[in-house]
């Protein structure tokens, strides 16, 4: 028996504090619980530290829907664990969260969980490498209308352009992604507005715009770091470290990787950035003849990708360290592993990843004079080479046939259905005939003139049909909201325009066939936050009206996507950019547009050349010059344009291309500023 106090007056009051101190510690404790709601809202506003962190946290916080909750409670909570097993990977976790949207379709209560379901199928067939089931997925939902819930279509916007991506589709992916960003922001989800804006950049890599995905990287990266959102923090530094490796801005690689390491330290569920980082960072001291740091880094990098099950990644960690042992002078130990790491590569079936370990070996074996060895290797790595480009030919031979096939057969469906409807109206016109021989003049007469109404409805129906299809290629060719000519145009008219410029004769100078004036509106989403997105279309068209003013029959207006724009000048030098440039900032500049009242001040920046600027030299080069010098524009203070004036004879064209404003201080172009209105 419990030893209490002998006075029964003093024990008392002591059971009493302590049932009481219980019971308020059991108060705290319920009201430091977390809802749902409130996780899924702090979610929505601040992103997370990453996905693994995030869906514990969603388990563990209280009131989680069950089958008895509103449906919309219970769509929002699973689709958002199934969004962040997408973005982190998870694949058990995703069936999972995917099975109950099901159950929540199947059970008829739900109209938004079907077009929900297919775009979170097009994430899982990415997760899963399901190439083969992004297409009808694709299809489905392009198809569907939006959605009024501007949460559900920022994501089905954002899934239906990661499945375009899959696709190869990239314009269609770019447009997407876009509409994507601005709906999130439109609907007040700046965590899903960061994460959509990281994933354009992929679709810009796969453009080779590294001057825009730096931009939409440092755009993400910004918004990330402002609400707290660091796991799109670590992934844009860890995009921003391509971009500016694959520029030559070495410092800037580096401290994108530190920063990558700093973000990431010891958080679960970050593992996999963390590996890209300690590998890319090998790379980086490997490149720099640093090895002692260099294996560091892929000793780290190693533990991760075993950790992590990741083949492909231990198979570049391997081969890495192997690298830095070689070129450390530890050839045969260094020869060992990289061999070991291509073998691994080889056995997950990464037929790319072994084409670049083999490379790096030749470079390897021809540094220490292993001149046989070399040749052998880098003989390998031709026919493998040889193999995949065999392949990826086939391949896409075979999509241009399946594609074929199928315009074919709809074209012969409608070619049979035309027949028909010939043959039926034959079979008709034969039966009026025989009446008509049998009818009464009355009936003749009736007759005749229902023909004649026939006849005139087929005409108007034939003549209908020709304005539609007039409209319908127009609108092919055409920006749905300014009227100008769209990218699909573009590429068209510069694929008629090359074929023009090989085919002329040019002296020395090469002298340029195309001028290209690239376009971008200041501050544009200024201009949607503060006056609102009618507005915005509103300056979009004006825009697009004062451009189409300034330009000649034979040139073009284009709007290149979002707020940019290109004019395209056939005829028009160098010489003739700044003038043009001058003209065009003029005529966008000099007034304000007018909307609702309100008078909306408008600016551009702009870079400019004339195509082709060197020998040989191909258009999207030319497109990829402007907009490098319309970045300097913008780095320059907006208002201006940068035209490209010519070439220096024996010019560094990597460096031209890595950063057009050291080419210029190097003496390699000539660059024109242009000043816009004041």
């Amino acid at each position: 028996m419990p030893d209490f106090p002998s006075d029964s007056k003093s024990a008392m009051p002591l059971l009493g504090r302590m049932l009481l101190a219980t019971l308020l510690g059991c108060a705290c404790g319920l009201a430091a619980a977390e809802t749902v709601t409130e996780a899924l809202d702090d979610l929505d506003q601040h992103g997370y530290a990453s996905p693994l962190l995030a869906m514990r946290r969603l388990q563990a916080a209280t009131g989680r829907p069950d089958g008895a909750a509103p449906v919309a409670q219970q769509l929002r909570y699973q689709s958002t664990l199934a969004l962040l097993a997408i973005h982190g990977k998870h694949k058990r976790e995703l069936d999972a969260a995917l099975a109950q949207v099901q159950q929540l379709a199947d059970g008829g209560r739900c109209q938004p969980c079907g077009p929900h379901l297919l775009a979170l199928r097009i994430g899982r067939a990415d997760v899963n490498n399901e190439r083969a089931a992004v297409k009808p997925l694709v299809d489905q939902l392009a198809a569907l209308p939006p959605s009024a819930d501007l949460r559900l279509e920022a994501e089905r916007l954002g899934l239906l352009s990661r499945g375009n991506m899959l696709l190869d589709e990239e314009e269609q992916a770019l447009d997407l992604g876009v509409r994507a960003i601005e709906t999130a922001s439109r609907a007040g989800l700046p965590a899903a507005e960061a994460r959509l804006m990281n994933a354009l950049v992929r679709v810009h890599f796969a453009r080779g715009d590294m001057a825009s995905a730096l931009r939409v990287t440092q755009d993400g990266y910004a918004l990330a770091e402002r609400i707290g959102f660091r796991f799109v923090m670590a992934q844009s530094r860890v995009n921003q470290n391509y971009a500016y490796g694959t520029l030559g801005q070495g410092d800037k690689e580096y401290q994108a990787l530190r920063d990558v390491l700093r973000i990431t330290n010891g958080t679960p569920g970050t593992e996999a950035l963390e590996e890209i980082a300690q590998s890319n960072l090998s790379a980086y001291h490997i490149h720099r003849g640093e090895y002692p740091q260099a294996i560091r880094a892929t000793v780290a990098a190693e533990a991760l990708a075993r950790r992590l099950g990741d083949d492909i990644g231990l198979a570049f960690a391997l081969s890495n360290r192997g690298s830095a042992l070689a070129r450390s002078g530890r050839v045969d130990e260094g020869m060992a592993l990289m061999k070991q790491g291509m073998a691994q590569a080889e056995k997950a079936g990464g037929r790319r990843e072994v084409l670049d370990l083999l490379s790096e070996q030749v470079n390897v074996l021809e540094r220490a004079g292993r001149d046989r060895e070399a040749l052998a290797a880098l003989r390998k790595w031709v026919k493998l080479s040889g193999d995949i480009t065999s392949a990826e030919r086939e391949k896409a031979v075979l999509e241009l046939q399946e594609k074929f096939s199928a315009e074919r057969k709809t074209r012969e469906i409608e070619r049979l259905s035309l027949q028909n409807a010939r043959s039926q109206a034959e079979v008709a016109a034969h039966a009026w005939k025989q009446r008509l021989w049998a009818a009464l003049a009355v009936v003749l007469l009736l007759s005749a003139a229902l023909l004649v109404q026939w006849l005139r409805r087929v005409r108007r129906r034939n003549q209908a049909l020709v304005v539609d299809n007039a409209a319908l290629a127009s609108q092919s060719i055409h920006d749905p909201l300014t009227g100008v000519f769209n990218r699909r145009h573009f590429e068209q008219l510069m694929g008629q325009q090359e074929a023009t410029v090989h085919g002329r004769s040019r002296d020395r100078h090469y002298q340029a066939a195309v001028g290209l004036l690239l376009l971008d509106v200041d501050h544009f989403k200024r201009i949607n936050d503060t006056y609102g997105h009618a507005a915005g279309d509103e300056v979009l068209k004006v825009v697009a009206a004062r451009l189409s003013s300034l330009v000649r029959e034979q040139d073009a207006v284009v709007r290149w996507g979002g707020e940019e724009f290109v004019l395209v000048l056939p005829g028009t030098s160098a010489e003739g950019l700044p003038i043009i440039a001058a003209k065009a900032l003029g005529a966008l500049g000099r007034e304000p547009v007018k909307h609702e009242g309100r008078e909306i001040p408008v600016r551009a920046s702009a870079g400019a050349i004339a195509w082709p600027a060197w020998m040989d030299q191909k258009w999207m080069d030319a497109v990829h010059m402007a907009d490098l010098a319309l970045y300097l524009s913008k780095t320059g203070g907006r208002n201006r344009a940068t035209c490209f004036l010519r070439l220096r004879e024996g010019a560094d064209l990597s460096r031209v291309h890595a950063d057009l404003a050291a080419a210029a201080a190097a003496g390699d172009v000539d660059l024109q500023v242009v000043p816009g209105p004041a």
